[in-house]
């Protein structure tokens, strides 16, 4: 069985050593940071700017967004376990995730992948994001939350 839950400070060593098990090849625009004192300053920075939201089979962390409001927009990243990709795990991250700031009032998510990334790609046009952008290296995406 896979849930969704907030992140909360007692699941650091969880998400720590969830992001220390990511190869070089799958790290994306240079996320998540490589070494473990890196992984826990940016994931300090990201809960005191923003919320997390992990995604748990027993007690293994297997996917992880975290979003940074600001002012009516956020914005993401989301990185699922090599062993659990393409079951939908990510698109119910960010959906988990948009309902979240949608209660907010937030307005509009964006995100940035890299060109090559076609897993984030698809799940990014899959879940209604529009392509704003793009430039050599980088694909820029964003979607208005649905208010109706």
């Amino acid at each position: 069985m896979i849930f969704v839950t907030s992140y909360t400070p007692e699941e650091k060593g969880n998400l720590v050593r969830f992001y220390e098990s990511f190869d070089q090849e799958r790290r994306c625009c240079g996320l998540p940071p490589m070494k473990r004192e890196a992984i826990e300053k940016w994931l300090e920075e990201l809960n005191e700017k923003g919320y997390g939201f992990i995604s748990k089979k027993g007690e293994e962390i297997i996917g992880h967004i975290a979003v940074v409001p600001k002012n009516s927009e956020a914005e993401f990243v989301v990185f699922i376990h090599r062993n659990y990709e393409d079951r939908g795990i990510g698109k119910k991250l960010i959906e988990f995730a948009e309902k979240f700031l949608k209660e907010m009032g937030i307005k509009k998510l964006v995100a940035v992948t890299e060109a090559t990334n076609r897993r984030a790609i698809i799940t990014y046009s899959h879940l209604g994001f529009s392509v704003v952008g793009r430039d050599s290296f980088y694909i820029y995406f964003e979607k208005i939350i649905d208010f109706s």
